[in-house]
């Protein structure tokens, strides 16, 4: 049979491994949900970005209306 001093011990050393694990889970579920936050706003401001238009291809800013004059430059600057 089981005194009650040995019953007690037991009891509080399962108590104690109980209190470490639950600790160590915490402390992993608290990274875990920091990580999930940080993917998540960048896996959201993505697609927000791409639905706004923000992030376009080059190929898109190299579509720019061809002059008909190839001798004018719009960056020069007029003769004197």
């Amino acid at each position: 049979m089981m005194t009650t001093a040995t019953g007690l011990v037991l009891i509080v050393v399962i108590f104690a491994v109980g209190l470490f694990l639950a600790r160590r889970i915490l402390r992993l579920a608290i990274k875990l949900a920091f990580v999930g936050a940080i993917l998540f706003a960048l896996f959201g401001a993505g697609v927000l970005g791409w639905w706004q238009g923000w992030f376009t291809s080059l190929a898109d800013k190299s579509q720019r209306p061809v002059t008909t004059n190839p001798a004018h430059n719009a960056n020069r600057r007029p003769p004197r």
